[in-house]
């Protein structure tokens, strides 16, 4: 995955809903302690703490 891409394939973007949608990565190794993705929405492109597409 590079940043090209977004998160809606990768096999650790989860979501959950709570009045909204909340899209959120969980991959141990993001350097964002929180992960969050988006709201309703992801984003275009991967984040830039993305620790897919360092490996890829």
């Amino acid at each position: 995955m590079n940043r090209m891409q977004n998160c809606r394939g990768c096999e650790y973007m989860k979501q959950y809903n709570y009045g909204k949608k909340i899209y959120y990565c969980d991959h141990e190794g993001r350097i964002d302690d929180m992960g969050k993705l988006g709201e309703e929405k992801l984003p275009e492109t991967s984040p830039v703490w993305c620790p897919v597409k360092e490996k890829g």
